[in-house]
């Protein structure tokens, strides 16, 4: 049932390039002319994972994880980190790796009702390319990049997926596996590392998705560049016209989510390369599907609507049922605010959140709920009886506010 119900959604949001002003879509946000030194990128999040695009083709900026922190850095309190950059990739045509200044038609597309980020351009007179990655909301932990490379002349491509570790972590190590079984040849590229203080041990694995038959697919090779960063790739002649696609699954997780992060990575992400990529894409639009069945509807505003619809696309993508997990300010948007859950999340987001998806909104309360003995003992050194919650929260329920 659709809720017409106009609520103050309190969250900044800032996007890259222009914006057309005339016939706006109430769904989709639009950059065509990006600026690289004026660009903030945007979000797409399933609740647990937000990866926050970038300028720069086949890059993503941050991949965070919800309830990961650790003590680094500013103000001497805990903070959210970077996770392993599992989908940064890389593109050749013809032994020439694209960047962005060898490109032309460069555009950035949010589809917020479905939470898809497309990027596309135009190589010169060799190949038209887009791509589009989810952080696929029925998987927590679990993101896919589907990629299609069409050819306006013969072309060889090398395509290349690449597992780079934050400058935070410490102790990184690198796996690479080939699973081959008579159904199914899987590559698995895993990276494990310890958080800063070594709290935490952080983990992510990709695959690459391909649409031919088993045993027909491209070759694929491992690259170990160096201790941080490592690589698997393939290459492909495509005849002129010809679109060829591919995918990249992946699976990222860590200490704080589960006891077995390594293994859980690798299990995740062979899940996700067993289910392929059209049942992840089907089951990612049926999930966001059932959460816009509670939308707000304006009328005779197009430019209006599509602001009330990237406020709750980003209150959707930033919290999720079943987490006991509250976003903070910023969600998981990067590493704005620490990542600290504040009284904002409670007297702003929640009522919205109560009233649209209330289960939703119970993982909000359980956050504070599991906390709510490190809030007594707030109470308690300040004098008072009862709960005192603190004024900025991470994982423990201590008061994390810098001093």
């Amino acid at each position: 049932m659709k809720k017409n119900i106009f609520t103050c959604v309190a969250i900044c949001f800032m996007a890259a390039g222009s914006v057309m002003a005339q016939n706006v879509s109430p769904w989709t946000i639009k950059a065509d002319k990006i600026d690289p030194a004026n660009y903030y990128g945007i979000t797409a999040a399933n609740g647990m994972i937000g990866i926050v695009s970038s300028p720069e083709p086949f890059k993503v900026k941050n991949v965070v994880l919800a309830g990961a922190y650790d003590l680094y850095g500013r103000g001497r309190v805990s903070n959210f980190l970077n996770s392993f950059n599992l989908l940064n990739m890389y593109l050749e045509v013809d032994g020439k790796r694209i960047d962005a200044k060898m490109v032309s038609n460069y555009k950035q597309e949010l589809d917020m009702q479905h939470a898809a980020m497309t990027t596309s351009f135009d190589y010169g007179d060799k190949a038209s390319i887009k791509y589009t990655y989810y952080s696929l909301r029925q998987l927590p932990f679990t993101v896919l990049m589907d990629v299609a490379v069409t050819a306006k002349k013969p072309i060889n491509i090398t395509a290349a997926s690449v597992m780079e570790a934050p400058d935070a972590l410490k102790q990184v190590e690198n796996y690479y596996n080939e699973i081959d079984r008579p159904h199914v040849t899987i590559s698995l590229l895993t990276s494990t590392a310890k958080s800063p203080t070594g709290k935490l041990q952080l983990c992510a694995s990709t695959s690459f998705l391909f649409n031919e038959e088993h045993g027909k697919e491209p070759r694929v090779i491992h690259e170990m560049w160096d201790n941080n960063m490592h690589l698997m790739k393939f290459s492909r002649t495509m005849a002129a016209g010809q679109t060829y696609k591919y995918g990249v699954t992946g699976s990222s997780i860590t200490s704080a989510h589960h006891p077995d992060p390594l293994n859980e990575a690798e299990r995740l992400t062979i899940f996700a390369k067993l289910e392929g990529r059209d049942r992840l894409i089907q089951f990612h639009n049926k999930a966001w599907d059932e959460l816009w069945k509670s939308d707000i509807q304006i009328e005779g505003d197009p430019q209006a609507q599509q602001d009330v619809h990237s406020m709750l696309y980003h209150l959707y993508s930033f919290s999720r049922a079943g987490s006991a997990l509250s976003p903070s300010p910023m969600g998981l948007s990067g590493l704005g605010y620490n990542g600290h859950v504040f009284w904002d999340t409670d007297l702003w987001m929640f009522p919205a959140m109560l009233v649209l998806h209330p289960e939703i909104a119970k993982s909000m309360v359980e956050y504070r709920y599991e906390r709510l003995d490190a809030a007594r003992k707030n109470a308690f050194s300040h004098g008072y009886k009862g709960a005192m919650f603190p004024w900025e929260s991470a994982d423990s329920g201590v008061e994390e506010t810098p001093v």
